[in-house]
């Protein structure tokens, strides 16, 4: 399958919806099918290979070096499927609001350049695609998010924005400097050669770490991220924490460690001690929050911690941790998000205070919202559990102090999620609850979660095929 497919799918389909009017969300439910069924088949295709990594796909040449590059390997193949996925689910989660035909074309165009990121392997492709998922995510909080939705759309372009500028002035600087030393103009990741640039190397790695450090996002260029999730809709959190917050680890695995080895090598003890403070820091925050939302946006810079902190042991296994939660992290905060939602649509309220007694009212809420809070904390048997073990594992082989901070973010998990999970579902209602306005979770809902909560025990409990797909392109990772 012509690995192009795979972005101008969800394109096609986000123009389809834009045209559609009042039956767009039936166009996005088409395109948004058709789109997983290309990438899982795409995946397979490329599993079954064997290969570590997709054939490349070449097309036409542009001034100075641009080309149009493609190549999937099985890291990029997961990220991809996972992204068609999450689409499929945010489309079916919000198959009953009453929203106009751009939100569903913002949810595919989204998809589209999301895809495009993980594809490219020109970098001028890879900057086009990775700023293109900024427009509709803006879209998607400022025009259907709630309360001071316009506040959060420009906090979130304006950060994000700013850290790709970072990136752009290092990708210029690294290509003007191959050029000098031979002659060529090239954007290809293949051929550029860090070298060149002599002793302004480190401004162009740090340039490049700040720009995917927003996008993870590492304290303390997080800020942006709170208000963004708070305000969003839900189906528009699902995405941002599932995929978007993936792309600054996978940019930083594809791009900046493989361009300067030596200077990632050396950068460790900054990027570690980082990592491991994000995850103390998201989990401390998590805990004082009393918004639901909140919380969890939180707990996504905690859960980021982790999967940096595998990346950056640069092992085997940590990197197959690593790798493996940043699917798990999209299934569980994603399931987590869609039920907040649920909530919200229910009762315009999202404080832990707000509700009580929910268990009785809503079993079936309160059963999938327990089992993604467990999946989320990382109990054995369940997806969050593979990922973490792993990816500290690994860590504590190269970064053992910095692991032992991970250990404690694992501990301070469960502190804020189990106390929440208690206070919302078990806890006595008070006299400010709403929970008499809770209805249980209809047919819909309830097959959107089985299918988040079936992945995560599937993944928990057989992880084996999931890490062997991964093993070819992490193998290359650690070469």
């Amino acid at each position: 399958m012509p690995l192009t497919t795979l972005w101008v799918l969800p394109l096609v389909g986000a123009a389809s919806c834009a045209l559609s009017g009042s039956r767009a969300k039936y166009a996005a439910l088409a395109f948004s099918a058709a789109f997983l069924g290309a990438a899982g088949m795409a995946g397979w295709l490329q599993h079954a290979s064997g290969a570590s990594s997709a054939v490349a796909e070449l097309g036409p040449s542009w001034a100075y070096g641009i080309s149009y590059r493609l190549s999937a390997d099985s890291l990029s193949m997961a990220l991809i499927a996972l992204t068609a996925f999450l689409n499929l689910v945010c489309v079916a989660a919000s198959w009953e609001l009453d929203v106009p035909a751009g939100y569903w074309a913002c949810f595919l165009a989204l998809a589209s350049a999301l895809t495009g990121v993980f594809l490219a392997r020109d970098l001028f492709l890879f900057y086009v695609f990775w700023e293109a998922t900024l427009i509709p995510m803006f879209f998607i909080i400022g025009l259907w998010g709630s309360g001071n939705r316009l506040h959060a759309a420009l906090k979130f372009f304006l950060f994000t924005f700013a850290g790709s500028v970072f990136m752009l002035l290092a990708l210029l600087a690294l290509v003007c400097a191959h050029h000098r030393a031979v002659g060529v103009w090239t954007w290809d990741l293949a051929a550029l050669d860090a070298g060149a640039l002599g002793g302004a190397a480190p401004l162009a790695f740090w340039g490049l770490v700040l720009g995917f450090a927003v996008k993870i996002p590492m304290v303390p260029l997080h800020t942006w991220l709170p208000d963004a999730h708070t305000e969003a809709p839900a189906a528009g959190s699902v995405m941002l924490a599932g995929v978007m917050l993936k792309m600054g680890v996978y940019g930083l695995l594809r791009v900046a460690f493989p361009l300067f080895p030596v200077l990632s090598w050396e950068a460790l003890p900054i990027l570690g001690g980082l990592a491991a403070f994000s995850t103390i820091y998201g989990a401390l925050c998590a805990m004082a929050q009393t918004d639901l939302k909140r919380m969890i946006a939180y707990s996504s810079i905690a859960h980021l911690g982790f999967c940096l902190l595998g990346v950056l042991s640069r092992t085997s296994q940590g990197l197959a941790g690593g790798a493996l939660q940043l699917v798990n992290h999209g299934l569980t905060t994603g399931a987590l998000f869609l039920m907040v939602g649920f909530l919200y649509e229910r009762s315009h309220k999202r404080g832990l205070s707000d509700f009580g007694d929910l268990a009785s009212r809503a079993p079936h809420l309160a059963f999938f919202f327990g089992f993604s809070t467990l999946a989320s904390i990382g109990l054995p048997g369940l997806n969050g559990f593979v990922g973490e073990f792993m990816a500290l594992s690994g860590a504590l082989s190269a970064l053992p102090v910095l692991a032992f901070a991970g250990l404690l973010g694992v501990t301070l998990a469960a502190a804020y999620a189990l106390p929440a999970f208690q206070a919302v579902f078990w806890a006595p209602a008070g006299p400010g609850s709403v929970s008499g306005k809770i209805t249980d979770l209809v047919a819909r809902e309830r097959a959107v979660l089985w299918a988040l909560c079936a992945l995560m025990l599937w993944i928990g409990a057989a992880p084996m095929p999931w890490l062997a797909w991964f093993e070819p392109s992490l193998r290359g990772l650690v070469r």
